[in-house]
């Protein structure tokens, strides 16, 4: 299996995998979200509250994918904090962070760069090399070495985050949880699934005990742990967790959004390797009007779905109902095509 690089648009740069031996193993994908906006939770402070807003303004805008908005009100939040709190507060690194991570969604990696090392710089200096608030600041930095697959780079930076929380566990699970999801990448990149699984069976495990399980996070962490058991083999443990995992992503970010068609991707390619190919092609069938409203009718991944739909219409003997999605899919095509400079 190959892991790459695609841009979506629900809050976070998506890093996604396709195997594409034939189409009863394509829509096994894995996704890592990393970048999050985190608020403060200690004293309250004079301006505490004017900097939340400004944090729910950066988060809103990177959950419906306007990252350009996001990055502009995240330059705001570093220059409040940096002015209010100082340029060595808590505050001021989180904002830095932030502001770093919107950076690498959108590419600009020698940016991101710049603005992840101060930040882990300013932490270092401000509570030392080994305390666990380090860790958030390890994970987004090897996270941008990760995409730039400078995976000899980042590892050490994931390994050293939980040799923190090994020896001075965090009270905070979700960056480590974080941390256990990009080093499962890593591994899973490598083929080594076993190491991968239980990576993600650990970062699973931190989520639900965190105050908000039910997130937008824990459904990607647990679409993640389905690929990778699809991968096993372990198909059927793969549809019961894509279930969960597409039912809480519904609930958290609404039943039509980019994961959502993905998620539902996911959960019909599981369904066929389970040999359940009429419940996949039900799942499958709803896919290309989620795609149509966030992607537009004429967009090539419309008709990418309507060809598998046509493929396993035509594996299940529905030769009149491939014919139609074959066609429909040939037709945008074709539009597509003649669209192109």
């Amino acid at each position: 299996m190959k892991f790459n690089r695609a841009g979506a648009s629900e809050k976070d740069a998506l890093l996604f995998a396709k195997k594409s031996e034939d189409y009863m193993k394509k829509q096994v994908v894995m996704i890592i979200a990393v970048a999050t906006v985190l608020w403060f939770s200690g004293p309250v402070l004079s301006g505490e509250a004017e900097w939340n807003d400004l944090c729910s303004r950066v988060q809103e805008n990177i959950k419906v994918g306007k990252l350009p908005d996001a990055e502009a009100d995240a330059k705001k939040s570093l220059e409040y904090a940096e002015k209010t709190f100082g340029p060595d507060d808590t505050r001021t690194v989180k904002s830095l962070i932030v502001l770093g991570n919107i950076h690498k969604d959108q590419g600009n990696f020698e940016e991101s760069n710049t603005l992840l090392r101060k930040a882990l710089i300013l932490n270092e200096k401000r509570v030392g090399p080994d305390d666990p608030e380090v860790i958030e600041s390890l994970n987004s930095l090897g996270s941008l070495l990760q995409v730039q697959n400078k995976i000899s780079e980042a590892e050490p930076l994931f390994r050293r985050a939980l040799d923190i929380d090994e020896k001075k566990p965090s009270k905070n699970r979700l960056p480590v949880a974080e941390v256990e999801e990009s080093l499962a990448l890593l591994r899973a990149n490598e083929g080594d699934f076993a190491q991968a699984a239980k990576l993600l069976e650990k970062a699973v495990m931190e989520r639900e005990k965190s105050p908000s399980p039910e997130s937008e996070d824990f459904a990607t962490c647990l679409n993640n742990l389905a690929s990778i058991y699809a991968q096993q083999e372990r198909y059927d443990d793969a549809v019961s967790l894509q279930e969960k995992a597409l039912g809480i992503l519904k609930k958290a970010a609404g039943p039509d959004t980019l994961a959502s068609a993905l998620f539902t991707q996911n959960l019909a390619g599981f369904l066929i390797l389970s040999g359940k190919n009429e419940e996949a092609e039900v799942l499958l069938s709803s896919v290309p009007s989620i795609l149509e409203k966030n992607l537009g009718p004429q967009h090539p991944a419309v008709a990418e779905v309507l060809f598998e739909l046509a493929e396993l219409n035509e594996q299940m003997g529905n030769s009149k109902k491939a014919e139609e999605f074959h066609k429909r899919a040939s037709a945008l095509q074709s539009n597509t095509q003649k669209q192109k400079p």
